[in-house]
């Protein structure tokens, strides 16, 4: 496949936490057996997609704070150039998905 050039345009960039439990209960404790944090947004997961496939990506967008600088260092330590990330003073959001040890981790 020829190689392209793409430009991701997210706005909204995240730090994707992933956190594997044994189990989920109501109104209680939530023990975290492992966590795996990512960057993410809907323009970033693009990108992974796109990298994964040997095509050049640039993303571009805004990140901020404590969350900011991990997502950035994330981001260059997955090879994505990172020159046209826009600091700001905002923190970079965080999402958090909960899977059960059904799931292998």
């Amino acid at each position: 496949m020829k190689k392209k050039q793409f430009i991701t345009i997210g706005l909204n960039p995240c730090l994707d936490v992933s956190c594997y439990v044994d189990e989920l209960t109501y109104d209680d404790v939530i023990r975290i057996k492992k966590k795996k944090i990512t960057p993410g947004g809907k323009a970033i997961n693009v990108a992974k997609f796109l990298l994964g496939y040997g095509q050049q990506v640039i993303p571009f967008g805004i990140f901020g704070g404590y969350n900011g600088i991990k997502f950035k260092k994330l981001l260059v330590s997955e090879k994505f150039p990172v020159d046209y990330l826009i600091e700001t003073d905002a923190e970079t959001r965080e999402n958090y998905n909960f899977f059960l040890k059904t799931v292998q981790y």
